[in-house]
């Protein structure tokens, strides 16, 4: 399986380019959404099998997990686990980023309804305060989570889960980043969120901006680093997680 490298409004375009589908994976799909205005989203529902967690870029949105519904600003990640109810309205134009790890049939869903079909994928309607307790839901305001800081980087847990391991980099110029290398169990990938960042994919080195997007399947050699210019921040989408975020507390 190839590399994806995506530039700035890049990657499959749907319903006239409100929603652009960043990965499809069996492990991942990442979604891109752009909402002109407050508008309904998606109705309670929970998933059987995959996780479904949203990041704000601009705008706000209003998030329900079980029977709580939370605001979120710009920065702010929330998550639901499998069979806790769910679902979302935006509150203002909006842009943000949409994870359902693993996949659950999301990708096909999209593209079946943009052609008018019925599509349909894991996804159960319920009832809000229904389905299982969230004791493993997560709501984080910008800047929150378990923050691991270094002389040049920090690395905010936002999620560690089996299904996913999201991280929000903090990474200044001169972060060298880890050595070239590859995986062989999961899909490493990367969304820029500010200034630009260099990505080593396949054989060479591009540096990209902000909402660029890198994704290295299975076998395919990448690593990141912000060498020159001025800090930037991105976040890095391990899926399933292989436990990385365990693994960066060591480092």
């Amino acid at each position: 399986m190839d590399a994806v490298v995506l530039r700035p409004g890049e990657g499959e375009s749907l319903f006239d380019g409100r929603i652009v589908l960043k990965a499809s994976f069996d492990q991942l799909t990442i979604t891109e959404s752009h909402f002109p205005d407050a508008r309904d989203g998606a109705d309670p529902h929970y998933h059987l099998q995959h996780v479904d967690s949203f990041y704000v870029l601009e705008g706000g949105m209003a998030v329900l997990v079980h029977d709580e519904e939370k605001l979120l600003d710009p920065g702010a990640f929330a998550s639901a686990p499998p069979e806790v109810v769910h679902g979302f309205r935006t509150t203002s134009r909006s842009v943000f980023l949409n994870f359902h790890t693993p996949d659950g049939g999301f990708a096909d869903n999209l593209r079946a309804r943009d052609r008018g079909e019925e599509g349909g994928f894991d996804s159960v309607d319920a009832a809000p305060g229904s389905g299982k307790p969230p004791t493993d839901a997560v709501f984080w305001r910008a800047g929150e989570g378990e923050r691991l800081a270094t002389n040049n980087r920090v690395a905010t847990i936002k999620l560690g889960r089996e299904e996913l391991a999201l991280i929000e980099f903090e990474v200044q110029a001169g972060f060298e980043g880890p050595d070239p290398h590859a995986h062989d169990d999961h899909v490493d990938s990367f969304y820029v969120l500010e200034g630009e960042v260099d990505f080593f994919v396949g054989d060479e080195w591009l540096r990209l901006p902000a909402r660029s997007y890198v994704a290295a399947p299975p076998g395919v050699t990448h690593a990141f680093a912000n060498r020159e210019g001025q800090a930037a921040r991105l976040l890095n989408i391990h899926a399933p997680s292989t436990n990385f975020h365990e693994r960066l507390r060591t480092f």
